[in-house]
């Protein structure tokens, strides 16, 4: 099975949950931004899949880093040091 539609099917799940959850994704400027929010929809906006929080954000699915403590397939190796931030 692919990690990547694995991943989408879980942000799905979030959707329908509408619980809030800890959120991490990188800006533009590669920050790591942590935040608790609910997962409101995950778009599409062009080709690029969008994840919209409840805060407003709108994140690139590719900048998304976890959310309710499942980390993306691209971020997988960001698990140790996104558990020991305290942001």
């Amino acid at each position: 099975m692919n990690d990547s539609i694995d991943y989408r099917t879980y942000l799905d799940d979030l959707v329908r949950r509408r619980s809030y959850v800890k959120v991490q994704y990188f800006t533009e400027l590669h920050e790591l931004i942590t935040l608790n929010a609910l997962v409101v929809s995950l778009t599409m906006e062009g080709n690029d899949p969008i994840v919209v929080l409840s805060t407003g954000d709108r994140i690139p699915l590719p900048k998304l880093v976890s959310a309710g403590g499942e980390f993306s397939p691209h971020y997988e190796g960001y698990a140790p040091y996104c558990e020991t931030c305290d942001c």
